[in-house]
């Protein structure tokens, strides 16, 4: 009798084992692909802003990236903040800064700590 308690104690701490490492091969699976789909993003924003340049019209930046996602006035309504974004996991979205009296594009940051000017302004 005193075996079998003993083998069921070894038996539950060995699936405890088990089950902790399948965990931590879970959660470091889904940080993988989060990393990958991060880096993924990033890219597509890099290859969008090489063809983006501030100075162009409002209207020519929403045919390249669509529709923004959030659009943010400043208090003296002068300027537009236009957010664009991925519908899958954006965590570098695209920012552009528009001026609301002649529809100009006057900044564009490309979510990776770049930010273009249009040197008019």
């Amino acid at each position: 009798m005193v075996v079998t308690a003993v083998g069921a104690g070894v038996l539950s701490v060995t699936r405890r084992r088990g089950g902790l490492i399948l965990g931590l091969a879970c959660v470091v699976a889904l940080a993988g692909a989060w990393v990958w789909r991060t880096h993924q993003q990033g890219e597509v924003n890099l290859q969008a802003c090489g063809v983006l340049e501030p100075g162009g019209q409002r209207a020519d930046l929403v045919q390249i990236l669509g529709a923004p996602t959030t659009i943010k006035a400043n208090q003296a309504k002068t300027r537009v903040v236009l957010t664009f974004t991925s519908p899958l996991l954006a965590e570098k979205p695209i920012r552009a800064v528009v001026n609301v009296r002649d529809d100009v594009v006057m900044e564009i940051d490309c979510g990776d700590g770049r930010i273009k000017t249009y040197d008019k302004y």
